[in-house]
């Protein structure tokens, strides 16, 4: 075999390896959460199904926290997830890499086509962030995002 035949040779198999290694990649199952709290200043109590988050929220400009929802998602990296929020508004989840044991995290908030809030995380595995959302009831709604990986 001459040699420009063992570089196009290596070429195509070198593309072949990133390729299979990329679409690997992207099928990786990610699990998130995403709690919808309401934060309020009426009031002291805490949610019991928040307890694992009470350090966190005590951090908060709040006293009273109650879990509105939970939603458990599947997917997998570039995936787009959208959980319907309180109010008309929506979360969109857009896991978008891997890097370690840290996933890339685009999360958006709109209403209607307004967009609220436009960011990008990096949550360690088994993390949780809370993301300070809109105005709800006498409030506002606090999301808590916890990813698996």
């Amino acid at each position: 075999m001459n040699r420009g035949r063992w570089i196009r040779t290596g070429l195509i198999l070198t593309v072949a390896l990133i390729s299979s290694a990329v679409q690997a990649w992207s099928q990786s199952p990610v699990r998130l959460t995403v709690e919808v709290i309401q934060a309020s200043r009426n009031g002291n109590a805490v949610d019991p199904s928040l307890g694992k988050l009470r350090a966190q929220l005590k951090s908060l400009n709040y006293s009273s926290y109650q879990l509105l929802a939970s939603h458990p998602l599947a997917t997998t990296i570039g995936a787009k997830q959208v959980v319907a929020l309180p109010g008309g508004k929506s979360l969109d989840l857009f896991p978008y890499g891997l890097s370690g044991e840290t996933l890339e995290l685009l999360v958006t908030i709109t209403d209607g086509t307004r967009r609220l809030l436009d960011t990008t995380f990096r949550l360690s595995n088994g993390g949780t962030i809370l993301v300070g959302g809109p105005a709800h009831g006498d409030g506002v709604l606090i999301l808590a995002i916890t990813g698996s990986f």
